[in-house]
């Protein structure tokens, strides 16, 4: 939509702030905005409480996949309050544990066919950089984990829980991107889903190994994943020290295109591949947030 800029003033020009957005957000007489400048943007911020969002879904099935991909899109789109509709009595077992892994969310009111789940931790919103830190932490930890797994399969069972903590923790970081933006939120939320899935190929290996007991490490397998743990270390020495002489150095090692040739597993590989696509991934949007 635009808006036409009136003079105020020598030096000041006005504009009207759109009704339906003032209504969205409740404001009123003497609230305050912020307004940050991106390039040629003029971002608007509601300082305010959120309004509560709400919705609601209906569960056609009582599947695992079904019900836990029909709730997660609500939580991350940063709704504080969902009622869930089910007709199979099966499904509300589903639904209590999934919200289990929702940070914040909790079930307030079950009745025979619906439930509703509100957001009781909005406190968290400000915790962003603490939570994101967290997960960079946890996804070092899962690497050297792992590492120790290729010498000792006995370690394999410590990946898992460490890959579900880091898929609630970069859920809730996307919810607070789409309830509170960020100054580039598609950066932003591309480098928490680049983290997600780092994660969870570290756990692909581990079910890869799982499921094939018998499967031998190799030596090169072992050479070869302790560069993947160094190259994590210089994203997160990126991220949080950046400078432009490290990301070039980063941008030119390409180890998804020629580090793992030597590797004969495909599975191996592939897994090997994709985590170091995904740290390649990140450092772009770590650029780009520095830009």
């Amino acid at each position: 939509m635009k808006r036409k800029l009136v003079q105020m003033g020598k030096h000041t020009l006005m504009t009207a702030i759109p009704s339906k957005w003032i209504n969205k957000h409740n404001l009123k007489k003497g609230d305050f905005i912020e307004f940050t400048e991106i390039d040629n943007k003029l971002i608007a911020t509601s300082t305010v409480e959120i309004f509560e969002k709400k919705t609601e879904i209906n569960l056609i099935s009582s599947t695992t996949m079904v019900v836990w991909r029909s709730i997660q899109p609500t939580y991350t789109s940063g709704y504080d309050e969902v009622k869930i509709k089910f007709k199979d009595e099966k499904a509300l077992q589903l639904i209590e544990n999934d919200i289990n892994n929702l940070i914040g969310f909790e079930i307030v009111e079950t009745r025979k066919d619906f439930v509703i789940v509100k957001s009781v931790s909005k406190q968290l919103d400000e915790e962003f950089p603490t939570i994101l830190r967290r997960v960079f932490f946890i996804l070092k930890n899962m690497m050297e984990t792992t590492e120790q797994s290729l010498k000792n399969r006995s370690k394999f069972k410590e990946i898992k829980s460490l890959e579900n903590t880091i898929n609630r923790y970069t859920m809730f970081l996307k919810r607070i991107i789409n309830r509170r933006g960020y100054k580039y939120p598609h950066y932003m939320y591309l480098l928490v889903t680049f983290l997600e899935l780092t994660a969870n190929h570290l756990d692909y290996i581990r079910r890869d190994f799982k499921n094939n007991p018998k499967k031998k490490i190799i030596e090169q397998e072992i050479k070869d994943f302790n560069k993947i743990l160094e190259f994590n270390n210089k994203i997160y020495d990126l991220y949080y020290n950046y400078n432009d002489e490290k990301f070039n150095n980063i941008a030119e090692e390409l180890p998804h295109f020629k580090w793992f040739d030597k590797i004969k597993d495909p599975e191996i590989k592939f897994n090997f591949k994709a985590i170091t696509e995904y740290l390649v991934q990140i450092s772009r949007q770590i650029k780009a947030l520095n830009t």
